[in-house]
């Protein structure tokens, strides 16, 4: 490692080889590009100075059936008018004399990196210049862009933190995947992208069947081209959807031995379930846009920001407590649906613990967000061996014994 600079957006480190590098590219969401590192300086004089100087460093470029480019890229600011003349004079100075200049499709893009700190910065602290090996991923978040997506829900897992979760878990190719909280797909379609096989439960009747109210602002209910299998077809992957199961994922006996390489969960918890989420966003601008003007206290304090990923209700399959005014009917009606009953958050993550434990091959791997106050953490668990007979998950302290989540988040703070 040369340097790990935090602060900054850009890393150098040493690596065996250019391959080992196009590994990471292929999967990362949050590496932009990576570079061969050829020289940095403080100014475009001693840049200049040291290319003139290193012509032995461009001799395996300069061939004839090698064309170039040279381009500019600014780090922490936008790019600068004159980037176009700079390029150029710098395409210029380079000693490649055999090689042709290629802007679309060269075989060597070299590239000045400059390094602003701050923004409102007129020159950059720092530049590096190199040759490009390859860019990241972060393609993929407009790919499946959920405004794009033929089927979304009201908490459909924002595409970045589904890749990077799915990278988190080792997700590879010929894997087979599980969601236990399947909901539309979010985070079975990056498992799938990579070339994993993936199949879901999913206890909602609406959301497993795409029938009901739709969750964008333009439609009121759902069309018959809306489904889990359609967002497949949609990015061609349907291939490696097997199925969605219309199940309660509490029941592990749905399960006969282990065969799963992974366990994704994504499991959200309620604060309302109606109206919603595009309504309930529209009336927090307005409120924010309001308070802006009267209280901006309240607004640096995000005091509006709606926290993602405990919107809808726990609920397991089960005997809801039985009131005295209740009518019982006299026979069983010809369709039958489960009731279901609250699922209070510990007993949620114990049992998916438990179906992971059961289900996981050795050295399968189970990721799961887990909300903490206003915000949420990825935990990552590899399983090491197959469980003991009677042997469960367990905790040491129930921390919500005199609460749920929903009403130790948002309850009142006690004046002082």
């Amino acid at each position: 490692m040369l340097s790990m600079r935090f602060q900054q957006h850009i890393f150098s480190v040493e690596i065996a080889s250019e391959d080992h590098v196009r590994k990471i590219l292929s999967r990362s969401m949050l590496l932009k590009a990576a570079y061969f590192y050829m020289f940095s300086a403080s100014s475009y004089e001693e840049l200049c100075k040291e290319v003139t100087e290193h012509v032995e460093a461009f001799k395996v470029f300069d061939c004839a059936d090698q064309s170039f480019s040279v381009n500019v890229r600014s780090i922490g600011r936008k790019k600068g008018v004159n980037c176009l003349g700079v390029a150029e004079k710098f395409a210029s100075i380079l000693p490649l004399f055999t090689s042709p200049v290629d802007l679309k499709t060269p075989h060597n893009a070299f590239y000045i990196l400059e390094e602003f700190p701050n923004a409102c910065d007129s020159e950059p602290q720092r530049l590096f210049f190199g040759r490009l090996i390859g860019d990241g991923q972060s393609k993929l978040k407009s790919l499946y862009d959920i405004k794009t997506r033929r089927y979304i829900g009201n908490t459909t897992m924002d595409p970045e933190l589904a890749f990077i979760q799915i990278n988190i878990t080792s997700v590879t190719a010929d894997d087979l995947v599980l969601d236990p909280f399947m909901g539309t797909g979010g985070l079975l379609l990056p498992a799938a992208e990579f070339g994993a096989y993936t199949m879901g439960t999913e206890i909602n009747y609406q959301i497993a069947k795409a029938t009901g109210k739709s969750s964008r602002h333009d439609m009121l209910t759902r069309s018959k081209e809306e489904s889990v299998k359609a967002n497949f077809e949609q990015y061609g992957t349907e291939r490696y959807y097997l199925c969605g199961l219309l199940a309660d994922a509490c029941w592990h006996n749905l399960w006969a031995r282990p065969v799963f390489n992974a366990v994704v969960a994504d499991r959200t918890y309620r604060i309302n379930m109606f109206p919603p989420l595009w309504v309930e966003m529209k009336f927090l601008r307005i409120i924010a846009s309001f308070a802006s003007r009267f209280c901006p206290d309240m607004v640096q304090s995000k005091m509006f920001t709606a926290p993602y990923g405990i919107r809808e209700k726990g609920r397991k399959i089960g005997k809801k407590p039985r009131k005295e005014q209740w009518i019982s009917n006299g026979s069983e009606h010809e369709y039958h649906f489960p009731e279901k009953q609250p699922y209070s958050l510990e007993k949620t993550f114990t049992d998916l613990c438990d179906l992971a434990a059961k289900i996981l091959v050795v050295g399968g791997k189970l990721s799961f967000w887990f909300p903490v106050i206003r915000e949420r953490r990825l935990l990552v668990y590899r399983k090491h061996r197959e469980p003991e007979p009677g042997e469960h998950s367990w905790y040491p302290a129930n921390h919500y014994e005199n609460g749920t989540f929903r009403d130790i988040t948002f309850a009142p703070k006690q004046m002082s």
